[in-house]
């Protein structure tokens, strides 16, 4: 039994009490849309030549990257989804709930061992670029360089971030951006399943979109770690963002951002890592006490253990770490029941019914068809927990229709027919991929944040969005993310429910702009809009 600390216990109970008065009642139904909407397309064949050797097979199988962004910025989010031995896909977004498929002419249909993609604005010009992982044979990573209309050229060779592999192992995972010394540009972290040669690495941004390697003098020592879900997030509340790092055979890391440049080792103080077999991850504030928890999926009790290649997988499942306040957790996982989720691997917080706080889902599934194991993975059923409010969640996946049983990956999070509820996209190895409409959150109000920074970055990556309804009543706050929830990345557009239908207005929509350390503040905002807020130094 987790012993809660009585200070949480009570802050808990006035949090239920005072949401209690806000929440309405409104089950959104999702509906899977993916062959209506024209993303229905098969990742891969699953057919592995038998010269693939053991340790680059399973990376072929973790496989499964998904983005969400504006990238010809007319004001509809697209989608981005990279594919094995298949050529990448772009699909703009026609905005009548439907795609295009446009890789081919975008440029960014490369066909080879794609994995994780990442989303970002490395050169400052306003658009958003593309970042590409890849396993063996492939040998490199590539950077898809925007020119603003949706075009891309690639160029990750000349911006010092291609990952060249010095040897014949190359099982990069995941990439995420964050602006970690506050400079006003997107720096890189990328992970890799692999301790030999290894590619958790830190890229500081020159500040014209190339970049240098400097995770050793950074302070980051990442060498151990299989790492999969990298992640930028001020977890400390300091106004510096942080480094998390969700890693296989429990080598999870969390880093403290100093403020000068490097950073120190915080996993030994904040209680982490214990989650055996660390895959996806989730950061968000569950609990509106203004801080950021962080959820990491795992292998949940699957009988006995596997042995494969010399290594024990744990069974102990997923955790959610509460934040106290200063980047230190604690587990409450079984309080909060979100410990099984089979298989897991990506994850993110959103608020699927607009009611004013965080839910949480996740994929799972695993197939490993040349290995003659009894127990099938392929067949896990996706998890959906709603926010009960009370610090508690609820499994909904069946409910409300989340209950996918193929091999997910990616997850991410957008709305993408602007309804003012949020979509989710779900990315399944070997297999189709699934596009749930969420029909039925919009029963609430919302309010959408798209960010446009000056001084700091252009897609406001690392920025805090601040939502009080009523004057004195609970804030919810958001911090824009540059990725990752595995191998996928949600929209940078910020979405809040605002716990009931009739607002008239909200109270207040604060800013926090972490480059400039400035605020905007707005008052008295409409509801049910998309609301776009640029920095103003």
């Amino acid at each position: 039994m987790v012993r809660r600390p009585a200070s949480i216990l009570m802050g808990t109970l006035f949090l239920a009490l005072t949401l209690a008065s806000h929440r309405a009642t409104a089950q959104p139904e999702f509906v899977d849309v993916a062959s209506e909407a024209g993303v229905d397309w098969l990742h891969w064949d699953g057919i592995m030549p038998d010269s693939i050797r053991p340790g680059d097979r399973e990376v072929w199988r973790m496989a499964g990257g998904a983005g969400a962004g504006d990238f010809d910025g007319d004001g509809w989010t697209d989608l981005f989804v990279t594919r094995v031995n298949q050529p990448n896909l772009l699909f703009r977004n026609r905005g009548d709930g439907t795609f295009h498929q446009v890789g081919h002419a975008a440029g960014v249909d490369l066909s080879t061992i794609s994995t994780g993609c990442a989303l970002g604005d490395v050169d400052g010009d306003g658009d958003v670029d593309i970042y590409v992982m890849t396993g063996t044979p492939d040998t490199r990573s590539y950077l898809f360089i925007n020119d603003g209309t949706g075009r891309f050229t690639e160029d990750a060779v000349a911006r010092g971030v291609s990952l060249y592999a010095k040897d014949s192992t190359h099982r990069c995972t995941s990439a995420a951006f964050g602006d970690y010394d506050l400079d006003g540009d997107l720096d890189l972290v990328t992970a890799a399943w692999q301790i030999t040669d290894s590619k958790n690495l830190l890229f500081r941004n020159r500040g014209d979109g190339h970049f240098d390697e400097v995770t050793g003098e950074a302070g980051l020592h990442l060498t151990s770690t299989y790492g999969f879900s990298p992640r930028f997030a001020d977890v400390t509340n300091d106004g510096w963002p942080d480094f998390l790092l969700v890693g296989d055979y429990g080598s999870s890391c969390l880093y403290k951002n100093r403020g000068d440049g490097t950073f120190t080792n915080l996993r030994p103080l904040a209680q982490i890592g214990t989650e055996q077999n660390g895959m996806g991850s989730a950061v968000g504030d569950v609990d509106n006490d203004g801080d950021l928890d962080w959820f990491v999926t795992s292998i949940f009790d699957l009988g006995s253990p596997v042995h494969v290649n010399h290594e024990y997988w744990g069974k102990t499942g997923n955790r959610l770490w509460r934040n106290t306040g200063h980047g230190l957790f604690y587990d409450d996982t079984d309080f909060c029941g979100v410990r099984n989720g089979d298989w897991g691997w990506g994850a993110a917080f959103f608020d699927c019914d607009n009611d004013g706080d965080l839910d949480l889902g996740m994929t799972n599934g695993m197939s490993f068809p040349w290995v003659p194991w009894e127990a099938d993975f392929n067949t896990d059923r996706m998890r959906m927990w709603e926010n009960t409010g009370n610090g508690t969640m609820s499994e909904i996946g069946e409910l409300c229709g989340i209950d996918d049983r193929g091999t997910g990956k990616g997850f991410l999070t957008f709305d993408y027919d602007r309804d003012g509820d949020l979509d989710v996209f779900v990315t399944n190895n070997a297999g189709t991929p699934v596009l749930y409409r969420n029909d039925g959150g919009n029963a609430n109000d919302w309010l959408q944040v798209r960010l446009l920074g000056t001084t700091t970055n252009r897609l406001g990556i690392g920025a805090r969005v601040y939502v009080q309804v009523e004057d004195g009543g609970t804030t919810q706050m958001r911090e824009v993310s540059g990725g990752t929830n595995f191998m996928s990345q949600d929209d940078v557009v910020q979405h809040f429910g605002l716990g009931a239908s009739g607002v008239s207005s909200i109270h207040r929509v604060r800013v926090v702009w972490p480059a400039s350390g400035t605020e905007t503040i707005l008052d008295d905002v409409t509801p049910n809009q998309r609301l776009d807020v640029t920095e103003t130094p």
